[in-house]
């Protein structure tokens, strides 16, 4: 019952267009930043490459708090289109198992709201490769991808921030079944973030504020504070030190909600 749940959420969605908006959008912005110093996400890129690890990290983290509206669309409707059209006491009626049911519905939407940001990898690679042949920026200006950063950059932020969010939103509208209610869930996620921010001024909080941090932006922060521009161009992040502490802190709270 579960594959039957999470394809019945996944399919029809990826053939609406609301999902490729969304990866059309961030892949024009991270397109937009890398080949145009006209556009930046996260602030300035300074002397390092356009296209480094460390680039595309911020990138990530930075879009990830705007990924929350993704999170909102995708789970409440998940949570709430048996109740709003009518056919929960139809469908509750029916010999299925509620660990099938929740599971599949709420992975199918975690999988639809982590699609867009692969946008921002694909946007990246575009911009790279078309500057220099336009000569909107230099060619030393870029340099390898490397395939580590996408992979940690979804395990470590983008799966868990959508995991995270997903599963109080998905909480709080099937609790209230109420779209508003999920979306104060949304904004006390986005209240953390700020409270974290607060925290850093002060160095001896900045490493609460670096736990505190949902979305791990700050965390990635304090993570490469001391890192040169040559490693900055080659490392990304991996599951070590406060990055690793941050996320097992967040993605239990996850599933402590979902529980």
């Amino acid at each position: 019952m579960f594959k039957e749940f999470y394809l019945k959420e996944l399919i029809p969605a990826l053939k609406k267009p609301m999902v490729w908006i969304f990866f059309g959008l961030f892949a024009l912005l991270a397109g937009a930043a890398v080949a145009s110093d006209s556009v930046q996400i996260g602030g300035a890129i300074g002397n390092i490459n356009k296209n480094a690890p460390d680039i595309i990290t911020t990138f990530v983290l930075v879009l990830c708090i705007f990924g929350l509206l993704i999170a909102v669309a995708f789970f409440n409707n998940a949570a709430l289109r048996d109740h709003n059209n009518g056919f929960n006491e139809i469908i509750f009626s029916l010999p299925i198992k509620k660990s099938a049911y929740f599971w599949g519905r709420f992975l199918g939407a975690l999988t639809l709201s982590t699609i867009p940001f692969f946008g921002i990898f694909f946007g990246v690679w575009v911009g790279a490769t078309i500057a220099p042949i336009f000569d909107w920026v230099d060619a030393e200006r870029f340099g390898d991808f490397y395939l580590s950063t996408i992979v940690n950059n979804y395990f470590l932020f983008i799966l868990p921030n959508m995991f995270i969010g997903g599963s109080i939103i998905f909480f709080l509208a099937h609790k209230w079944k109420n779209t508003t209610v999920s979306f104060v869930g949304a904004l006390v996620i986005v209240i953390l973030y700020i409270v974290s921010g607060s925290l850093l001024t002060d160095i001896e909080n900045e490493t609460i504020g670096a736990l505190l941090d949902v979305f791990g932006v700050r965390t990635y922060s304090i993570y490469t504070k001391y890192w040169t521009p040559a490693e900055k161009n080659m490392l990304g992040p991996v599951f070590e030190g406060i990055i690793l502490q941050n996320r097992l802190i967040w993605i239990g709270f996850g599933l402590l909600v979902s529980a």
